[in-house]
């Protein structure tokens, strides 16, 4: 990133990486940096949005996965990252929603996901969230 600061892709994979030690705020920095050069970057408004969902601030979170389906409507992981969030905000027909939405563009892939998803607790005894999952 010294040699290229405004290269998207460092960025949004320096995000990466450090969501995956857990360092969340930094990622957020570095998904910031690479929306910043980059504004239609929808992997990295998906990845700053699940950085944000980690943290717990899932107003912004959703955001995040709101300018990633503008971007690209057929984005299933942005829409699943959603449903996750409002399952986690309690908000369960929104939840159910996006989960739909997300089963809608990637099928059996994503039912399986959705079945041991922690994050869909609040919704996991909701009957349509049942016929959802259905492989």
């Amino acid at each position: 990133m010294k040699v290229k600061p405004d290269y998207a892709d460092a960025w949004n994979n320096r995000g990466v990486c450090l969501a995956k030690i857990q360092q969340y705020q930094e990622a957020v920095k570095s998904y910031n940096q690479a929306i910043a050069i980059r504004n239609d970057y929808s992997d990295a408004w998906n990845n700053r949005g699940v950085s944000l969902m980690k943290l717990g601030i899932y107003g912004e979170a959703i955001a995040c996965f709101d300018n990633a389906v503008k971007i690209k409507p057929d984005f299933f992981s942005a829409w699943y990252n959603q449903a996750r969030c409002y399952s986690l905000k309690g908000e369960v027909k929104v939840a159910l929603k996006s989960l739909e939405k997300a089963i809608s563009l990637n099928g059996g892939n994503c039912q399986e996901m959705a079945k041991n998803e922690p994050d869909f607790e609040n919704i996991r005894g909701n009957e349509l969230f049942h016929k959802l999952i259905a492989v």
